[in-house]
């Protein structure tokens, strides 16, 4: 989960954050099927070792389209996670999507929070 604190203009523990995204558009009469599968792994997948975040988002424009957020540590907190058998029952459940997923693997050295948007305002107003 995100315990850590991420710092403005840095991650707090430095080096790379392991960002990893999973769309998934589910055939409307497995989407209960799907949702009980991940409801399932989430906390197994959280209290995992360098897991900093595991959340599941339905799309608010389609009921049937669900994105898995996951945020890893480090690359190698992510490659033992790809391994578990926990992780694997999400290409048991690739029979259920109704189409390919998409998934990216993006590497994060830097995030900001709200103090990013308050030092813009700042100059705009000062300009």
């Amino acid at each position: 989960m995100m315990d850590r604190k991420l710092m403005s203009g840095s991650w707090e523990h430095g080096g790379m954050m392991i960002l990893a995204t999973l769309r998934m558009n589910v055939r409307p009469e497995r989407r209960r099927d799907l949702l009980e599968t991940l409801r399932g792994m989430l906390e197994p997948a959280r209290v995992e070792r360098g897991c900093l975040s595991y959340r599941l988002y339905e799309d608010v424009e389609d009921i049937n389209t669900f994105v898995l957020v996951e945020q890893w540590n480090t690359q190698k907190d992510l490659e033992r996670h790809i391994r578990t058998d926990n992780q694997r029952r999400i290409l048991a459940l690739m029979d259920l999507l109704s189409e390919q997923p998409d998934v990216q693997f993006n590497t994060v050295s830097d995030t900001s929070g709200i103090e990013l948007i308050e030092d813009l305002l700042k100059k705009d107003r000062s300009q």
